[in-house]
């Protein structure tokens, strides 16, 4: 598809099919593992040691790395980009959104990439304000004002493991509120005699009192695999850890397929022996194999009971989102894996992105990654998602929400034509869990300037504010060694991080990314870590209810619920300035119809109800700043 010259912002939002459901061959056993301590020294000197920063790069063919046709996909992409001419490429054009933007407060350099490409960001923080930040090549940890309580702790120091000689990378960090405890997982090894999942729970709710580290096998089916690109996510008493396999270098990376190790946490808290479950043979309804599940933590850090769901998008070419559900603890016997599938629309992986060359002026290609999943939580029974994909022609913010209640799956696409939009992520940014609000952060890179960070909310109704760049960057990205990668684009990530800070008195998320800059790596990437606030009012006080409307001076609404349009007739009784509002069950405005003058009348109002989402909403007539009718309206698509 030919991109236009045009600046435009792309926004979609549809609703779509029932699910298909269907049970899901099961595999596995319960097993023991063995725990690895970190030393015997105390846990706070680990972090003072002397940092060899041994490092190590390995770049592969990441076409070869994924199925299907993603390949020739970006490639006939690539060659329509590359014809086009950017000299005269317009600044990003907003359309009218409803909400107010949130506000970024303390923001500061996370982690530096001082080796590897890409950083592969990955962040929580705790109720006590504590953060973790991560990427491939380090450990940090800091307080809410930016302070550095551990920097540029490298893994091998974390570790502190002469028996992990291979790379370790990939990290993913969670905050388990219940627990008060943070989890690790990070990759070692590219073989399937090395591949492990280095699985850490913390002693303490202070990341410096030490870690529990277990070492699972990348290779648990004895397939001659090694894991790839983990995702994590915890529910009351288990922990899920979603892995990837691939075959070793003499296979060109084949693809071995998809697996999830159901753990205890109880077990990896205290030390003791760890409990697992390895699920294998899964695939889709439709007999897709799924590549990156991503688990559905609880978006407020609220109670899961013996369940998980899993979100996948297929890597290059869709028109569904599946969800895969667990259902039983590990060491129940009827425990269960089923699937299901929800229709979207069709998608395509995006082309490679561009960045600026500095100081030439010139363009470099950078990559903007795969089309699956790239996180998801769940608010209340309704799934939330992210992941890229192309937008007319460019690489763009693909966001969904699957209501579980309703099965229906609704999608919407964030853009600018003229710009490459990846990675992105998001937090629920409600103030509870009746409010399905999130906050998106995304890297966003293309031909006249260099990557950089950004953020937009979307809230209950699907409605979005407009996009914000909270981190410019600083340079181009330039790390793929010559003359064997010259030719390739520039990693710019498999991941973004973002945590929701699940005590603060008002919604709260903090971010980390990456953006072009210098530091003791020239042309590389730092991590900016950045927390955002929200400035949408708190909810009313008190819920509506029915003895708080009046429905006196409203004649009919009608048909209640709609299956198109709603008319409301009124009558007016006096001369006034008449506001006529749409709220959703908070108080909060979604929509105000209609604000003028009105004389004495009887009066008739249409309006679309497919502008709404499924739910539940207040249509509010005030005369004068007086209320003078509330009526209950019920969407539902």
């Amino acid at each position: 598809m030919r991109r236009s010259l045009l600046s435009v912002l792309c926004c979609l939002s549809i609703p779509f099919l029932q699910a298909q459901s269907f049970q899901s061959k099961k595999s596995g056993q319960v097993s023991n593992l063995q725990k690895v301590g970190i030393g015997s020294s105390t846990d706070s000197k680990l972090f003072q040691k002397t940092n060899w920063q041994f490092s190590i790069q390995s770049i592969f063919d990441e076409e070869e790395n994924y199925p299907g046709n993603a390949k020739a996909l970006k490639a006939k992409k690539n060659a329509e980009k590359r014809n086009q001419h950017f000299a005269n490429l317009s600044t990003q054009a907003q359309n009218k959104t409803l909400g107010a933007s949130p506000s970024v407060g303390q923001a500061f350099k996370g982690n530096e990439l001082r080796t590897w490409t890409p950083a592969d960001n990955s962040i929580a923080i705790s109720n006590g304000g504590i953060i973790i930040s991560t990427t491939n090549y380090s450990f940090n940890v800091y307080d809410t004002l930016g302070t550095a309580i551990t920097q540029n702790v490298t893994w091998q120091t974390f570790m502190d493991d002469t028996t992990l000689k291979s790379m370790i990378f990939d990290p993913r960090v969670i905050y388990d509120k219940l627990h008060d405890r943070f989890i690790l997982v990070v990759l070692h090894g590219t073989s399937p005699s090395t591949s492990r999942l280095l699985t850490c729970f913390s002693k303490s709710n202070n990341p410096i009192d030490g870690w529990r580290i277990y070492k699972l096998s990348g290779n648990p089916f004895n397939n001659t695999a090694w894991t790839d690109f983990p995702t994590i996510g915890i529910n009351d008493d288990e922990l899920f850890i979603n892995g990837n396999q691939f075959g070793p270098a003499s296979q060109n990376f084949s693809w071995k397929g998809s697996y999830i190790y159901q753990i205890g946490l109880a077990e990896g808290y205290q030390g003791d022996s760890l409990e697992f479950v390895t699920w294998n043979q899964i695939a889709a309804p439709d007999g897709a194999e799924p590549i990156t599940m991503y688990p559905a933590s609880d978006g407020f850090g609220n109670s899961i009971k013996e369940k998980m769901h899993f979100v996948h998008l297929p890597y290059d070419t869709s028109s569904h989102v599946y969800v895969y559900r667990i259902d039983g603890k590990l060491d129940n016997p009827n425990k269960t894996l089923t699937a299901s599938q929800y229709a979207i629309p069709y998608y395509e992986i995006c082309a490679d992105g561009y960045e600026r060359v500095a100081p030439s002026g010139g363009i470099d290609s950078i990559s903007t990654g795969g089309s699956w999943t790239q996180n998801a939580f769940i608010v209340k029974n309704t799934i939330h998602f992210t992941h890229a994909a192309e937008i007319n022609g460019w690489c763009g913010v693909h966001y969904g929400r699957i209501n579980l209640d309703s099965n229906k799956a609704t999608v919407i696409q964030n853009g600018i034509v003229g710009s490459d939009l990846a990675y992105p992520v998001a937090a629920a940014f409600g103030y509870d869990s009746t409010d399905q609000t999130a906050l998106l952060a995304y890297v966003r890179s293309d031909s006249t300037i260099y990557p950089e960070v950004g953020i937009f909310m979307v809230d209950s109704a699907m409605n979005t504010t407009p996009l914000q760049l909270i981190r410019v960057g600083d340079t181009t990205v330039n790390v793929l060694f010559t003359p064997n990668y010259a030719a390739q684009p520039e990693r710019w990530g498999d991941y973004s991080g973002i945590s929701r800070k699940m005590n603060a008195s008002k919604p709260e998320a903090w971010l980390a990314a990456s953006y072009g800059a210098n530091n003791t790596r020239k042309a590389c990437y730092n991590t900016w870590i950045a927390q955002v606030i929200t400035n949408e009012p708190a909810p009313v006080s008190e819920p509506v209810s029915n003895e708080n409307f009046n429905t006196k001076s409203i004649t009919k609404i009608y048909p209640n619920p709609a299956s198109d349009l709603f008319t409301l007739e009124f009558k007016n009784e006096k001369t006034g300035k008449v506001r006529i509002d749409i709220k959703d069950m908070n108080g909060r405005s979604v929509k105000l119809l209609f604000e003028d003058v009105l004389r004495e009348s009887q009066n008739k109002i249409s309006f679309n109800q497919l502008m709404l989402a499924n739910g539940v909403y207040i249509l509010q007539i005030q005369r004068d700043g007086k209320l003078i009718s509330n009526q209950k309206i019920s969407i539902q698509h």
